[in-house]
């Protein structure tokens, strides 16, 4: 046996070679009641003592593999279609057995971000009656939360000292939606799966990861810091270093204040904001799980230089960050077509427009992904609106016209072209618009070369919108809801509101772009 040394006792190198009682494990997507993605190859995975015989039987389908020198195994099934038919997971190896019962086939998501993905159902506007209804042996939900919540609390040291990536989520298994399970999962990942449901009418699961507070930084893998110039000094130090969010490193600051004075020596603080941690203790032990695509809300510790008030951050700086998330993904999950719908940063007063910007422009250029646009939904001063439904089901409606091809109107009016003529300026979308709830359509300002913008007057026409002003005579930018909580209100013809965006550098001599529906 490799590491033996030469004088190892004979007695101990016999006892070495047999199994071990306890060797045998799953990984950790695989308990009862879980839901494996259908129509995609199926891994299933975990230790054992090295060399051992490990025999996997999936439902009625059986594999048998070799645990190789580290103890690892993996096993792999041909996919299978969704269903409602429950069946039984069973390893075996040498003595030792694990069953895993009540798993089905159906669709998988994954649900992440900071604390708006995280706001608990029975904290939302609908959650007491929405609970109440929520028994759903078809819609399960795999919840992981954090044993440090980033909130004003010093943490003792010895517990900081004892927590890492390993052991940093607690979950309790996957379970059925039930008025038991749903309070204190997420309000939005919950209506995501419950539309899914209700139009799939397969079982659905949700792998909800979400915690408050985390920058984007959190969740990306240490690789993909490492592979771009920009993000990559954002490894040193993370928690002192200026170019890190600034809200994050002052609130870890005050959490870790019983651990930072005296650090164990190469240790980083064991922080749920630093470079990497959620990627390594919630997404690395999911790989490769298959799972249909990703859903995620963030965005508030990243969009302003303190994360509250202050002046937004540069717009490429969070657009790379961004881009090195979903790249991420697709990576881990060797599918460059993931999936992956994002939620629009809502209305508050905050600097938030060019976020918002930024969040458009990642959805309009990089394929198979969707933004469901909230700016309807927030609140002006807090942080944690709680109407969650809507978000929920304008990311299943993304879902289900994109991943699932049915015929669902999803994402809100897009805009496709800009002319302008002598005192107006005329915008094309890609479908009817109007003003929501028949007013007038509020949210358009205008400007000419004084760059002085003054409220416009909006005219719908089916799917263009002609916007002016007495004021300006001849009309060089138009923005709309291009403030922090904007007063806006132009929708399709479902509902569903249209992003904020601005056309000031289209109208200043550059050509307008050309944008596909």
């Amino acid at each position: 046996m490799r590491g033996l040394p030469g004088s190892f006792p004979a007695t101990l190198l016999i006892l070495s070679a047999l199994p071990l009682e306890g060797a045998l494990d799953l990984a950790r997507p695989f308990r009862d009641h879980a839901v494996l993605q259908a129509d995609k190859q199926m891994p299933v995975w975990g230790t054992s003592v090295p060399g051992a015989e490990v025999r996997v039987s999936l439902g009625t389908r059986r594999q048998v593999t070799t645990a190789a020198a580290d103890g690892t195994w993996l096993v792999e099934f041909a996919p299978a279609g969704a269903s409602n038919d429950a069946f039984e997971l069973r390893v075996s190896s040498g003595r030792e057995r694990i069953t895993r019962s009540d798993l089905v086939f159906g669709e998988v998501w994954i649900a992440s971000g900071q604390s708006n993905m995280r706001w608990m159902l029975k904290d939302c506007a609908t959650g007491k009656e929405t609970i109440s209804a929520s028994s759903d042996k078809g819609l399960r939900l795999f919840d992981f939360q954090g044993r440090l919540h980033p909130s004003g609390t010093k943490y003792p040291r010895e517990f900081l000292l004892g927590l890492n990536s390993n052991n940093y989520y607690e979950t309790k298994g996957w379970e059925a939606a039930s008025p038991k399970s749903t309070p204190t999962f997420s309000g939005v990942a919950y209506f995501f799966g419950q539309r899914l449901r209700t139009d799939l009418e397969i079982p659905v699961g949700i792998i909800h990861l979400a915690v408050g507070g985390t920058p984007m930084e959190a969740h990306m893998p240490k690789s993909a810091f490492e592979r771009d110039d920009t993000l990559r000094p954002l490894l040193r130090e993370w928690w002192k270093n200026p170019s890190y969010p600034q809200w994050c490193r002052e609130r870890a600051a005050l959490n870790l204040a019983k651990w930072l004075p005296d650090p164990p020596k190469g240790q980083e603080p064991p922080h749920p904001f630093g470079p990497g941690f959620l990627w390594e203790a919630g997404i690395e032990p999911l790989i490769p799980f298959p799972v249909r695509g990703v859903i995620w809300y963030q965005g508030e510790s990243n969009a302003t230089v303190d994360g509250g008030g202050g002046a937004p951050v540069p717009k490429n700086v969070n657009r790379s960050k961004l881009e090195a998330l979903i790249t991420s993904w697709r990576r881990a999950w060797a599918d460059q077509k993931l999936p992956i719908y994002f939620v629009q940063l809502p209305g508050l007063n905050r600097n938030w427009p060019l976020f918002r910007e930024m969040q458009l422009e990642v959805a309009r250029s990089v394929p198979n992904t969707g933004m469901a646009v909230t700016i309807d939904l927030g609140h002006p001063s807090n942080v944690h609106p709680k109407q969650k439904k809507p978000v929920g089901m304008r990311l299943a409606h993304l879902a289900l016209a994109h991943a699932y091809r049915q015929r669902v109107q999803c994402g809100g009016p897009r805009l496709l072209n800009v002319d302008r003529e002598a005192r107006m300026i005329r915008l094309h979308f890609d479908r009817d618009v109007r003003a929501a709830s028949g007013e007038d359509v509020r949210g358009f300002k205008i400007a000419g070369h004084d760059r002085l913008f003054h409220r416009a007057r909006a005219l719908v026409r089916g799917k263009t919108v002609e916007v002016s002003s007495t004021i300006v005579t001849s009309p060089a930018a138009l923005r709309y809801g291009w403030s922090g909580f904007p007063d806006c209100n132009l929708v399709d013809s479902g509902g569903t509101p249209a992003s904020p965006f601005r056309t000031d550098r289209w109208l200043t001599g550059a050509a307008a772009p050309k944008f596909t529906p």
